[in-house]
């Protein structure tokens, strides 16, 4: 499996979301490094438990985000962060049963959708966000 990265392809410019996005990338490089290293089941669990608390705040914040600004695909998206979720059960259960190899597929299974959700489901969402911010401005001048 090769290291997933964020790069500028992934900017939503919305600057906590894009913050948010970056860590979770990081995040996913570490446990795939810690799987294929060998590590000690404390390290990938540690690792692990991180991912997977970021990845339900990141997912909340969004969620909360499309809420407040009436976004109209809001159940399409959250449709989507919730199959997230279970990739994300199917690699915490490998994990559990130590089983290296169908981890690593399982993670190279979330990191996939991850680079295919934020390129398109969350872009779309960054320009809700930015011309929802620019529509307050102008009813606040």
């Amino acid at each position: 499996m090769r290291k997933v990265q964020w790069n500028t392809s992934h900017a939503v410019h919305v600057p906590d979301v894009d913050d948010e996005h970056q860590a979770l990338f990081r995040l996913c490089n570490e446990l795939q490094s810690a799987l294929s290293s060998g590590a000690r089941s404390r390290q990938i669990n540690s690792t692990l438990h991180e991912l997977s608390d970021h990845m339900a705040k990141h997912f909340a914040h969004e969620e909360r985000e499309m809420r407040a600004s009436r976004y109209s695909l809001y159940p399409w998206h959250r449709r989507q962060h919730r199959a997230a979720h279970s990739r994300f059960t199917l690699l915490e259960e490998c994990i559990r049963n130590g089983d290296r190899a169908g981890a690593l597929d399982s993670l190279a299974a979330v990191c996939r959708w991850l680079d295919d959700h934020i390129r398109l489901a969350d872009r779309m969402l960054g320009a809700h966000l930015r011309n929802y911010q620019r529509e307050l401005a102008v009813h606040h001048v």
